[in-house]
């Protein structure tokens, strides 16, 4: 009987220590993320971002998924046949500068209006039926809301002001003036 527990706790004592210690998986983890940004980069070179990955796969893979090493394979095996000869070259000039929305300017601002029509695509108006307005009164056919005018003449100078900007800061600035344009007709 004291043989079978003192082969049961040296058992249990043994396997403690087999695994990654969670430093080395924690060290994996970092420097895994280290040449994820370093791809993200289209400044770094090839042999820079290959270097990081053939280092990551000797030393950093104790502990880790087999997605991630097989990543980092497959990586590796990618920039092998880049090269730093053509300084820059290894992503094209449209590659580096196409982007499906402008950059955020601020991350308490609302994202940016990306549509190119004025109206939204809403379905034209029928021109023989009156129209609720805010205020719950109908307006009857060939009238114009309350305050029309004066939204015609903040959309115009907004118009303007869109036309003369050339930075997304700019714009934003037009959009101020045509909201404080608004509230003054409201």
């Amino acid at each position: 009987m004291r043989r079978l527990v003192a082969l049961l706790m040296l058992s249990l004592a043994g396997s403690g220590a087999c695994g990654a210690s969670i430093q080395a998986v924690y060290e994996g983890d970092v420097r895994f993320e280290h040449c994820m940004a370093l791809d993200s980069r289209p400044d770094v070179k090839p042999t820079i971002r290959r270097a990081c990955w053939e280092e990551w796969q000797k030393f950093y893979t104790f502990g880790q998924t087999r997605d991630r090493v097989e990543f980092a394979r497959i990586r590796e095996k990618q920039l092998s046949t880049a090269s730093d000869f053509d300084e820059g070259e290894w992503v094209s000039a449209s590659a580096r500068n196409s982007k499906a929305v402008p950059e955020p300017t601020s991350a308490l601002a609302p994202p940016p209006m990306m549509l190119s029509t004025q109206d939204g695509g809403a379905p034209p108006a029928d021109a023989g039926s009156a129209k609720v307005t805010e205020g719950g009164a109908e307006a009857m056919p060939g009238q114009s809301p309350p305050s029309s005018d004066c939204e015609e003449e903040c959309q115009e100078a907004w118009n303007v002001c869109k036309e003369q900007c050339k930075t997304p800061a700019c714009e934003k600035g037009c959009i101020a003036r045509y909201k404080r344009c608004m509230r003054k007709c409201f």
